[in-house]
């Protein structure tokens, strides 16, 4: 499917009320001027309340009676719907036809930028959970996509804006149910087109506390849909959005949820919240390495938020929060921004690439999820960045899926006495019995049969939180135990050692295959540090365990801000998208191994500036 770039969209003039006070000229103009400016889609929301605008009417103790619309009119439709909406929303989509935007329509949308948007009559209930509630949304999605789906405009419905943030989900289950029940509410009506997921934060394992899964939302939706902002939540307020760890975050979520899920995966939303995160020259190297990120590594789209800026609205939510009112492609003035610019040219570049859709990148490893985690986004995040740094693009799987054929597995920070199954060590030992490099890293996780499986034996364990360094010869790195093991080998090679004679990394044989441990947690040591994966060469570690795969790739980069995707055209031609995830311009210090370069499509081979990338293509 072709890469999607665009936007999701609210008017300039009303924001979130741009359907209470529908203004067709306003509407158009913004229509207008998006479509110059690279949005090829954009995500769009028919407001619940304005949609489905029912009222209650009580009786006597505020017993129920019937329900209305305002103003005690009638309801004169099965859904509940104000038909003149429908009407604006059709006018929309022909808008957006006569300027070659295609639409994502986001069917409950109740929740909107840190405020519910909910009918009058339904207020009061969990949106969720509540059989009334539930009964109304089904109502709702029947409507739209009975009403709308001749709309050749529409290329997909989406459940809604973020629902898990409509309510309180008492379970899994309930969350599991809602979800089932939209999403069969819109196949009644269309079975035509794909429907995506519209959640954001959602989880791996029920231990977590967490009732939205990925897995869930993958089997009952065809896109998942993370909204990987610069947030504290996934770690990504820590350093500049033009650096190395947060220009990677998103495109890490994504292979999270694709990995896990078995779906495709987009950046449905992604904005900086704010200028205070970073100027709009900052924004738009973000926009760029995000958009060339996304594309390089299976992303099935890219959408900014928003549209326009919205600090001049004085509505709810606009009067109650600063942090998404400057997120525009433009101006309320109607004046582009600099990410307005990048979109245009990024678009215009891609879509005029002589090979067509770019061929899926080569995948080098696996990262088991461990188990016991509270949050899993610093082991997630970590083992990414920590993989395109030493040259590897890694997926994901949990420790009750089925693993995926690669020739590296990686089980980061092990954590807890269940860290991971022992069916999935199990199936890890087989691994490399088979010929895989299997590497594991351990802060306080438990794991049984170290001494067969990785020839070493415990003299017990201490807690110790001083901050070491270690010595891998050829460079050296701080770090610090979660809990120090104090292993020997007693088989296993040592290519690391603390003071005391503790083995910090080992290696051991095992079939036709390769075990390795590390004892400490590598991936949490570097997360937790600001500037980590830039200041020390953790990544050199991962280089050791995937040393026979870098050696049979026919080109690998040679600095750790810029990492390659390989994608084959066939057996002796592929593309190569070279990208500097920094924010400083870096030469093309690419290693041909092998091979030649025939041709560049985007950027060229001396310099890549910060947050761009050099296309191009080798036959080996």
């Amino acid at each position: 499917m072709k890469y999607m770039i665009g936007c999701n969209f609210w008017g300039s003039k009303h924001g979130t009320d741009m359907w209470k006070y529908w203004d067709e000229d306003s509407v158009r103009k913004d229509l207008e001027l998006v479509s110059q400016y690279g949005v090829s889609y954009m995500r769009v929301f028919p407001n619940w309340r304005d949609f489905q605008p029912i009222h209650l009417v009580q009786q006597c103790k505020g017993e129920f009676q019937q329900y209305r619309f305002a103003d005690d009119k009638k309801i004169d439709n099965e859904f509940g719907l104000d038909m003149e909406q429908i009407e604006h929303f059709r006018t929309f989509c022909r808008m957006a036809q006569e300027n070659n935007i295609r639409l994502v329509v986001s069917i409950v949308t109740g929740w909107m930028s840190g405020r519910l948007f909910v009918p009058p009559a339904l207020e009061r209930l969990n949106h969720i959970s509540d059989p009334e509630s539930l009964m109304w949304q089904i109502r709702l999605a029947r409507g739209l996509v009975r009403y709308l789906k001749d709309e050749p405009a529409i290329a997909t419905w989406d459940l809604g804006n973020e629902c898990n943030c409509l309510s309180e989900a008492p379970n899994r289950n309930a969350a599991y149910l809602w979800a089932a029940t939209i999403r069969n509410a819109i196949l009644s009506e269309d079975n035509t087109r794909m429907i995506m997921s519209g959640m954001h934060g959602l989880g791996t394992y029920s231990s977590q506390n967490r009732k939205w899964f990925i897995q869930d939302q993958a089997e009952l939706t065809d896109v998942l849909t993370p909204h990987p902002y610069p947030s504290p939540s996934v770690g990504g307020d820590v350093e500049p959005i033009n650096r190395l760890r947060t220009t990677l975050i998103p495109t890490t979520h994504v292979a999270l949820y694709s990995g896990v899920g078995h779906k495709p995966a987009m950046m449905q939303e992604i904005g900086t919240f704010s200028n205070t995160v970073g100027n709009e020259k900052i924004a738009a190297d973000s926009v760029r390495v995000n958009l060339l990120s996304g594309w390089a590594n299976g992303s099935l789209g890219y959408f900014w938020w928003c549209a326009y800026d919205q600090k001049h609205l004085t509505n709810p939510p606009y009067c109650m929060s600063m942090i998404e009112n400057e997120l525009g492609l433009f101006r309320a003035d109607f004046t582009p921004k600099d990410n307005a610019f990048v979109m245009k040219a990024v678009n215009e570049a891609l879509s005029n690439m002589p090979f067509g859709d770019l061929p899926a990148a080569e995948v080098d490893a696996v990262c088991v999820i461990p188990t016991e985690l509270d949050s899993y986004y610093d082991q997630v995040g970590a083992t990414y960045i920590l993989g395109k740094q030493a040259g590897i693009n890694v997926t994901f799987a949990t420790c009750d899926q089925e693993l995926p054929e690669a020739p590296i597995y990686i089980v980061p920070a092990l954590m807890g006495w269940s860290a991971i199954t022992q069916e999935m060590y199990a199936k890890l030992v087989k691994k490399a019995e088979a010929g895989a490099a299997v590497y594991m890293s351990t802060g306080t996780g438990f794991i049984s049969e170290i001494e067969d499986k990785m020839g070493l034996e415990s003299l017990g364990m201490i807690n110790s939180h001083e901050i070491r360094e270690a010595d891998f010869g050829t460079f050296k790195v701080p770090f610090e135990y979660d809990k120090k093991f104090l292993f020997r080998s007693v088989g296993a090679e040592v290519l690391c050692e603390d003071d005391d004679g503790t083995v910090i990394f080992s290696k051991m044989p095992r079939g036709k295959g390769t075990i390795y441990f590390l004892n400490f947690p590598l991936e949490t040591v570097a997360w937790n540090q600001p500037d980590g994966f830039v200041d020390y060469p953790y990544y050199k570690i991962y280089q050791i365990i995937a040393k026979d795969v870098l050696a049979k790739k026919p080109v690998v980069s040679n600095h750790p801000d810029v990492a390659l995707t390989i994608h084959p055209i066939d057996e002796k031609r592929s593309v190569v998208v070279a990208i500097n995830y920094s924010d400083r311009d870096l030469p093309f210090d690419i290693e041909l191994q092998g091979s030649h370069i025939t041709t560049v499509y985007y950027g060229n081979d001396k310099t890549i500036p910060s947050c761009d990338a050099t296309v191009f293509e080798v036959t080996v």
